[in-house]
């Protein structure tokens, strides 16, 4: 082997790390995280994720890793029991004579919660509904009523965040609104679980099903709605009736049935008045499997005429750990 021959020119054109240079690797770590941890609460900043090809990457891995081990415990109400938690006002409530788009948002935002919660074993915060959305109907200031749009909905849970339901008690109807505090633990406590929507580029099922297969919830909006729900030959229940007006709802799983027919599971807040289907154990749903052709008719007419959709993810505080 013959000998190594070094020359003048191969220059010294770097230095051994000094004290300073290590000092200041120390600093860039410490703000260095995981991008799979992005929900980790560490600053107040608002933040937004683009629909880009990383993003389609991401999804699509982690709809891999919830293919691998399992499906059905993802699902998120099954998520829910496994994890025992003791949500004040559990899985799911009823909007009552409230807004819908605190559900919609909510729902989306707990259903991202859980996935997480499972996956890395932090604790989903139970969202204080009407609260965020109470700020940012005022545009900053608390003001509940009837009406809002989901732009403002997704800038302002982004900037304040999502209030905890255990700084506000049980949901009623908003009223709990007359409880907050400006600049009390409420909002410190929110800026803890901000939302970091990610937009969708149209409302496209296979776009949704994209991310609610990875186990993220989606905020909807749209003026016609499953009302109701029968079984079908997949053994789910799929819509039967609709309703018109201006309504928030969820999308909160994906499905592939034996079938091969794949399904969105569209989440309302008017009660459980779905029929109870093969994967609701029994239980009559909150909402109802929509396939790609219910999909179609819902979204007629609709692009985005209510706000543009968005992926509800969330920051999670650094708060003990499930089972710690």
């Amino acid at each position: 082997m013959p000998d190594i021959i070094v020359t003048s020119e191969m220059c010294n054109g770097l230095r051994e790390s000094t004290a300073e240079d290590l000092a200041m690797f120390d600093e860039c770590m410490s703000s260095a995280v995981p991008f799979t941890f992005h929900w980790e609460d560490r600053d107040n900043s608002a933040k937004v994720f683009q629909w880009d090809d990383e993003w389609k990457r991401y999804v699509k891995h982690l709809a891999d890793l919830i293919d691998d081990e399992g499906r059905e415990v993802y699902l998120p109400w099954n998520i829910f029991e496994e994890l025992q938690l003791s949500f004040l006002d559990g899985y799911a409530t009823t909007q009552g004579s409230g807004d819908c788009l605190s559900f919609g948002h909510g729902n989306a935002t707990q259903t991202t919660m859980l996935t997480i919660g499972k996956r890395t074993g932090r604790v989903p915060i139970e969202i204080a509904y009407s609260m965020t959305y109470a700020i940012a109907r005022g545009n900053g200031r608390p003001d509940f009523g009837s009406g809002l749009n989901l732009n403002p909905m997704s800038k302002w849970s982004s900037t304040v965040g999502n209030y905890w339901t255990s700084d506000f008690g049980r949901y009623d109807t908003g009223s709990y609104v007359r409880k907050y505090q400006k600049g009390s633990h409420q909002d410190i406590n929110a800026l803890r679980t901000q939302t970091i929507p990610v937009y969708l580029p149209r409302p496209d099922f296979n776009l949704c099903y994209d991310a609610c297969a990875a186990g993220f919830g989606i905020t909807m909006g749209t003026d016609f709605f499953p009302s109701a729900s029968m079984l079908n030959s997949d053994g789910l229940g799929v819509p039967s009736s609709y309703s018109r007006g201006g309504h928030s709802m969820s999308w909160t799983a994906a499905w592939k049935a034996a079938s091969s027919k794949r399904y969105l599971f569209l989440k309302n807040s008017h009660g459980p008045r779905y029929v109870a289907d093969s994967l609701s154990k029994g239980k009559k749903q909150f909402g109802c499997w929509v396939d790609e052709a219910n999909f179609r008719r819902i979204v007629a007419n609709n692009v985005f005429r209510f706000g543009t959709w968005y992926v509800a993810l969330c920051e999670l505080p650094r708060l003990n750990r499930l089972g710690a």
